[in-house]
């Protein structure tokens, strides 16, 4: 064993605030950490160390911090969320949750959703959530309705005209989709409300799937939403929970299915189950970021490789990763690679997310007009590439052939100058034909680092206008009692800390 650093850390048993060390053995990345009371805990964070190292090479970030603190440093994170004033992380979404109904009762549920609708907030609470992302948040603000499941709510347009009417930048809905999937009128009202995208809840291309999780078959209305959505001109981001025993195997169709449906599908999003609220008592189906990569590497019979996935744009080098994609009809043309090194820019962490949200994220736009002076610097920028030449200044391989970016540096595939049918189909290609495909690897009790959460970018409004990060929102105890969410409905169970 070789301890490799310390990290701030919690008991999964009562939450207190305790330190932890990580570690290598046998070439995997471990958190071990021991509460007085309650024992040691080790988890496993990483399968491979050098893939671990090589993401923390490939992450060089400025920041914003926060434009107002709302809360004071008492007791220290995870306990003084609001957010105070020793949050590193301006907001780059922020999740506003309208109701804890669902209609669904899935075996995974972050939320622990049920069928009670006593704690819904009302229109004034929610203006009051708006307001608070306003206040709290640089610009542009970008905010996600979320519960629960949204569409129960039959004032959801109303609640989405109201996030405009407050100034907000750009709104996603999280949704399972079931109510759009029957409901046009519902839609329509959604789209004419302003909604800029759907977040669609989508574990896989089999009815098995989901059999597994919810109990009811869903792939049908899956896409019957995608079709409606592009009839209606609304960009869709596909969003699989991952785990090994539920449909880690089905990843590859997942993104097969979504090349298929550019450019109403922007994204697909996988989120590795982590253990919070409800959830089985077993850990088998633990997925790690790399052991997803690898799966995807593998069933996309090597198209999407490992290394096409650079950290995202997120609070570390571990929260997530990413890979920007063109697809044609031989299938992927990924455009990002951790060989070309870090990823830096003058623009903040938090900005360049809001911006990559509602740039790739928020549909087909089939009235944009004509570009006027095409740049691939513009492209490449987006993709991650705009160092790659390691210049100073705004290169463009087709723009100024005196600052150009080496054609070695980007890949043959992606370089617009290589294009067989030139740069009118490259540029044609990215705004009609582009993919993104990312993870987040949402931390539970058992793999949280508190420098993690201090540097986090998603952050949930609280009906009485506290923004708190989202892995300390939905962190609960291994009896699934929450450290924040029960404030926001009575009925849920608390943990045993003096608050």
């Amino acid at each position: 064993m070789k301890q490799i650093g310390k990290v701030g850390t919690v008991c999964p048993e009562c939450l207190r605030s305790i330190e932890g060390i990580k570690f290598v053995e046998d070439g995997k990345v471990y958190i071990k950490k021991e509460c007085a009371e309650h024992g040691a805990f080790t988890t496993l964070i990483s399968k491979d160390i050098n893939h671990y190292l090589k993401m923390e090479e490939c992450f060089d970030v400025d920041r914003a911090r926060v434009k107002a603190p709302l809360t004071d440093v008492n007791k220290g994170c995870p306990h003084d969320c609001g957010i105070c004033p020793s949050h590193k992380q301006d907001t780059c979404l922020a999740v506003v949750e309208v109701t804890d109904r669902c209609d669904l009762g899935c075996k995974y549920c972050f939320a622990d959703s049920t069928a009670d609708a006593s704690s819904d907030p009302d229109m004034d609470t929610i203006r009051g959530m708006f307001e608070a992302v306003k206040a709290c948040s640089n610009d542009p603000t970008c905010v996600q309705i979320s519960g629960g499941e949204p569409t129960l709510r039959n004032d959801l347009p109303e609640i989405i005209k109201l996030a405009k009417e407050v100034g907000i930048s750009h709104v996603e809905l999280n949704t399972n989709g079931r109510r759009i999937a029957r409901d046009q009128d519902y839609l329509d009202s959604i789209k004419e409300a302003g909604v800029d995208a759907i977040y669609l809840g989508f574990d896989g291309v089999s009815d098995d799937v989901y059999m597994q999780r919810t109990g009811k078959k869903l792939f049908d209305i899956k896409a019957k939403v995608i079709e409606r959505c592009e009839k209606a001109g609304i960009g869709v981001v596909l969003v699989p929970l991952v785990a090994k025993n539920y449909n880690l195997h089905e990843v590859g169709k997942i993104i097969e299915f979504a090349s298929k449906h550019v450019p109403t599908v922007r994204g697909v999003h996988f989120q590795p189950v982590f253990y919070s609220g409800r959830s089985p008592a077993e850990m088998e189906g633990r997925t790690t970021i790399l052991e997803l990569l690898e799966e995807i590497q593998s069933q996309t019979s090597g198209q999407l490789k490992v290394e096409n996935f650079t950290p995202s744009l997120m609070p570390t080098a571990h929260c997530g990763a990413t890979c920007l994609t063109l697809v044609d009809d031989s299938g992927f043309i990924p455009l990002t690679n951790v060989s070309m090194g870090a990823i830096k820019s003058k623009s903040d962490v938090a900005n360049k997310t809001k911006k990559s949200i509602m740039g790739r994220w928020k549909g087909s736009t089939p009235d944009l007009q004509p570009v006027t002076k095409p740049s691939c610097c513009d492209l490449l920028t987006k993709t991650a590439l705009s160092n790659a030449s390691k210049t100073e200044g705004t290169s463009s391989c087709c723009e100024d052939p005196k600052n150009t970016i080496p054609l070695e540096t980007i890949p043959m595939e992606s370089s617009c100058c290589r294009s067989s049918g030139g740069w009118a189909d490259f540029i044609e290609m990215s705004m009609n034909k582009y993919l993104t495909i990312s993870t987040m690897a949402f931390q539970d009790v058992w793999s949280f680092e508190k420098e993690r959460v201090e540097n986090c970018c998603i952050h949930v409004v609280t009906q009485d206008g506290k923004l708190i990060p989202f892995c300390n929102y939905n962190l609960s105890n291994c009896n699934g009692d929450f450290l924040y969410r029960s404030k926001n409905n009575k009925e849920n169970k608390t943990i045993g800390i003096e608050k």
